[in-house]
């Protein structure tokens, strides 16, 4: 049997998202609010009915056109993630979110077997990053009904995992006013089953351990290589590379940045390992500031 298009079984599976209410329930948590801004906790339904979890952080002082644009942000690998503060104090409302079995989401759902990145990794339906790709855009969901964000001016800025969960995002979903993809993971997966370096090491060491289905398990990671994703990307892009980043190496991110059809830039930094980046922050703040308009 052919394999399933890639653009009919991302359709079918937002469809499946769809079939899901956007219910959700939001908690004043004063602990990590301030006087410029104040933080709730958040449960949210997502895709096949489990809950997943972030902080919603809303600036106190008035929107001066009436509503906020908002970030989304998302954990790396690691799952855990701080609410970035500096853009909530900037003008921006902030949703940090944890895509299940990551972060505070572990609460509510957590994976039986294996890690994020082979877990049912011979089944697309079922792969982990199906699930985490459409957490995301339900995300997306909750900030778009939110009475104080502008839905026209959302963006996204993450960095590792999340960077590559942005991009896929943005691919997935055109509500995106502009993407901040920093040192993303998820990229070139026939050039990332072959690094040692943790965390592709978890799907170099399954791939060798099931070698006889090594073409069965690259047919799956197709569907959610960003690599064969971005070509949809339609807002503005901004991304990053560490010359010595040996977790997401240049030639894993830069064929990827090369599909990209819409406006785009890419900072290269000859001596940054896998690490934040103060001068790729500045630049990342300005595309925010200039495509959200904050």
């Amino acid at each position: 049997m052919a394999p399933e298009n890639l653009l009919n079984f991302w359709n079918r599976t937002k469809h499946d998202l769809s079939q899901f209410d956007v219910s959700f329930t939001l908690e004043d948590v004063p602990e990590r609010s301030t006087r410029e801004y104040r933080t709730y906790q958040l449960v949210l339904n997502s895709f096949h009915g489990i809950q997943i979890r972030g902080w919603y952080s809303v600036p106190t002082d008035p929107p001066p056109n009436g509503r906020f644009p908002a970030v989304l942000a998302v954990p790396g690998y690691g799952g855990m993630k701080e609410i970035p503060t500096h853009l909530v104090v900037s003008g921006f409302v902030v949703l940090t979110l944890f895509p299940r079995a990551q972060g505070e989401s572990s609460q509510e759902w957590q994976l039986d077997h294996g890690t994020k990145i082979t877990y049912n990794l011979f089944n697309k339906d079922d792969y982990y990053y199906r699930y985490a790709y459409m957490d995301c855009i339900r995300g997306l969901d909750f900030l778009c009904c939110q009475p104080e964000v502008d839905s026209s001016r959302i963006g996204m800025w993450s960095r590792s995992q999340g960077g590559g969960l942005t991009l896929a995002t943005a691919s997935l979903d055109s509500r995106l006013s502009v993407a901040v993809a920093e040192e993303p993971f998820l990229c070139n997966y026939p050039e990332a089953i072959n690094i040692t370096s943790s965390p592709y090491k978890e799907l170099y060491d399954y791939i060798k351990f099931n070698s006889d289905s090594t073409e069965d398990i690259l047919n799956t990671l197709f569907y959610f290589d960003t690599l064969n994703l971005v070509q949809s990307i339609e807002c503005p892009t901004l991304m990053n590379i560490g010359m010595k980043d040996e977790t997401c190496p240049y030639n894993t991110i830069m064929p990827v940045f090369e599909r990209i059809k819409a406006v785009k830039a890419i900072h290269i930094y000859p001596e940054l390992p896998h690490s934040p980046c103060s001068d790729f922050n500045a630049h990342a703040m300005n595309w925010l500031r200039r495509y959200l308009g904050a």
